[in-house]
């Protein structure tokens, strides 16, 4: 790697880190709290989606591998069957949060504007970008050092969510090693992103 090249790196990662990266592990607990989202429009969640949609592209070589439906609807079934598990072993647990379902037509809107934003974010940062930029960073020749760089985009994202509590940590833990296996084998991102919103559309129903 250039010289320049590993400085905007190691600027542009920093940056993602502080900014994107530290501020959820700090969110307040959402305790007993009934509602977790009021459906209104998703003006963060917006800025972040044009934050990680720039960044994706500056990054990434648009040369995707085919042969996505499978692993994709595999991914899917994976991710409801987990969280099933986890929810009916969780279930006797108290103060479950639940999110509030939206009430009229603009509250559903905004509720899938939500979900689409977050998916689009969500899988940039964590499955695309962070390991793999964490990869490069610090690259350390060693024999299965790459479980250690996927450990750590799993611990990222997994207490990300510690905020909602421990099933929602063991679910998104669950959720990201199916999501980065899916964007590994196919090499694109937007499989990962459809069944990420696809799965949240649902579970707001289902689950």
């Amino acid at each position: 790697m250039k010289r320049q090249s590993l400085i905007y790196e190691i600027l542009i990662f920093l940056l993602i880190f502080v900014f994107l990266i530290i501020p959820p592990f700090f969110n307040k607990p959402v305790g007993q709290l009934k509602e977790l989202f009021s459906w209104t429009f998703p003006w963060k969640q917006a800025g972040l989606c044009i934050f990680a949609l720039v960044l994706y592209f500056l990054s990434k070589n648009l040369n995707d591998k085919k042969g996505i439906f499978y692993p994709s609807l595999i991914a899917l079934s994976l991710l409801f069957f987990t969280a099933i598990i986890i929810k009916l072993i969780c279930h006797s647990a108290t103060g479950e949060n639940r999110l509030i379902m939206p009430q009229g037509g603009l509250e559903v809107l905004f509720c899938l504007i939500t979900f689409a934003l977050s998916a689009i974010y969500e899988e940039i940062i964590y499955r695309f970008y962070f390991t793999d930029a964490l990869r490069r960073l610090i690259p350390i020749e060693r024999k299965y050092i790459w479980i250690v760089y996927e450990l750590a985009g799993l611990v990222v994202f997994a207490f990300a969510h510690f905020y909602l509590g421990w099933a929602s940590v063991i679910n998104a833990t669950f959720a990201h090693v199916i999501l980065r296996f899916l964007y590994k084998k196919t090499n694109l991102i937007w499989n990962c992103v459809i069944v990420h919103f696809i799965y949240n559309v649902i579970s707001l129903i289902l689950l």
